[in-house]
C-alpha cells in the first residue's frame, strides 16, 4: 500500500488551491497519474465525494483505518491512522 501516495495527495491539496479545486471538482482522474497508487486507493480516491478537503481527508483516513488500523507497539489496541477530527482541522474548510 502506497500511503505515503496518500499523504502526500491530500498534503498538496492542502498547500496548492488549485490542485485542491481540480481534486474536488471533477478534475480528480488527471491528477492521479503523478501518484504511485495501488489500483484499490486509485478506486478510493475516485470515489470520495466531499466539499472540502477536511471531509475529503476524513473519509479516506476512515479508508485507510479500516484497510491497516496500525497498532501500538506495547498494545494490541488499533491506533488511528491519522487524527483529522480534531478542532485544528475546521481551518481546512
Amino acid at each position: 500500500m502506497s500511503q505515503m501516495a496518500l499523504h502526500t495527495l491530500v498534503g498538496t491539496a492542502l498547500t496548492d488551491p488549485r490542485f485542491c479545486h481540480d481534486l474536488l471538482n471533477g478534475r480528480r482522474h488527471t491528477l492521479l497519474a503523478d501518484f504511485d497508487l495501488t489500483d484499490e486507493e486509485r478506486e478510493v480516491v475516485l470515489a470520495i465525494q466531499a466539499e472540502s478537503i477536511r471531509e475529503y481527508a476524513i473519509q479516506l483516513n476512515e479508508w485507510l483505518n479500516q484497510k491497516s488500523p496500525i497498532s501500538h507497539p506495547n498494545t494490541a489496541v488499533a491506533m488511528p491512522y491519522l487524527s483529522l477530527r480534531s478542532p485544528a482541522w475546521s481551518t481546512f474548510r
